[in-house]
């Protein structure tokens, strides 16, 4: 399938794996140059895209996304080497794992969980459009897309988180 993006620059947080994992494969697969984010395992996806046929299209950026100044120099590197970003997957996340009841989840699991699930995407949108202001528009008249992903547990309570 040829989506048209074989021009494009995809930035996909939350890359090391899943769902990030996938969407990296086909926005590579369609010719994308691809800006790929890791945190907690960042060493497996540069250890991944050094593999992958098409990792020259491709760099691996890494950070704490839930740190303002750290995103926002992410998205400076990415601009720097490929001179815009045109799609921004804003897919990183963190779903504790240990089952907890709500009265024995500490303070700080709670921030951690809503900075990773909340702020980390504020914190991308926010430094892609900032971003987007900086290169202004493709000269070819294509736009930009910016894309949430989120888990159903946003929508459906899941015992114990």
């Amino acid at each position: 399938m040829d989506l048209g993006l074989s021009d494009s620059v995809v930035l996909v947080t939350g890359a090391s794996g899943g769902i990030g994992r996938a969407m990296a494969e086909e926005f590579a697969a369609e010719g994308a140059r691809v800006a790929l984010h890791g945190h907690g395992r960042l060493a497996e996806l540069k250890a991944y895209v050094a593999k992958r046929p098409w990792h020259g299209r491709a760099m691996v950026v890494g950070g704490d996304l839930t740190r303002r100044a750290i995103c926002d120099a992410m998205f400076a590197k990415i601009v720097a080497k490929f001179g815009r970003i045109d799609v921004c997957v804003a897919n990183a996340g963190h779903y504790p794992t240990d089952t907890r009841r709500i009265d024995r989840i500490d303070e700080h699991r709670f921030r951690a969980t809503l900075e990773a699930n909340l702020l980390a995407s504020v914190w991308t949108a926010r430094a892609f459009l900032a971003a987007l202001a900086a290169t202004g528009p493709r000269s070819d008249g294509q736009g930009a897309s910016l894309l949430f992903i989120g888990s159903t547990a946003g929508r459906f309570g899941e015992r114990g988180h």
